[in-house]
């Protein structure tokens, strides 16, 4: 039972620190932030397609290092984060919002239409 407690007790905190970290609406994030939430982007799409149009994306890029993702571009809203997979030779587009929200994942050709030039 103490055991148990102190699960719930660890449970909470953990929600509790992560409510007060997204807490603020207003707050903006830099671009080495943008990164990451791409890279985990990447993590939780190789788990299952959260309805972007890339869908579910292979398996390998959960594996992909952090170094492989890179700013291609500021943009006023956001930024544009490219993550290349070399496993399987797939380039991605990640755009992140100034609150660090992923709004869209594109493959490259579809990232050159949508966008109006290529990176």
């Amino acid at each position: 039972m103490n055991k148990l407690s102190v699960l719930i007790c660890a449970g909470l905190m953990a929600l509790s620190t992560q409510a007060f970290a997204h807490g603020d609406s207003h707050s903006t994030i830099n671009a080495d932030m943008a990164i990451k939430q791409a890279q985990t982007s990447a993590k939780m799409l190789a788990v299952k397609d959260h309805g972007m149009s890339v869908g579910k994306l292979d398996d390998s890029w959960s594996l992909v290092a952090t170094s492989e993702f890179v700013m291609a571009e500021e943009v006023g809203d956001g930024y544009v984060i490219k993550g290349y997979n070399a496993k399987i030779e797939q380039t991605l587009y990640f755009s992140v919002d100034k609150s660090g929200k992923v709004t869209a994942v594109e493959r490259r050709d579809n990232f050159k239409t949508s966008h109006g030039h290529a990176h």
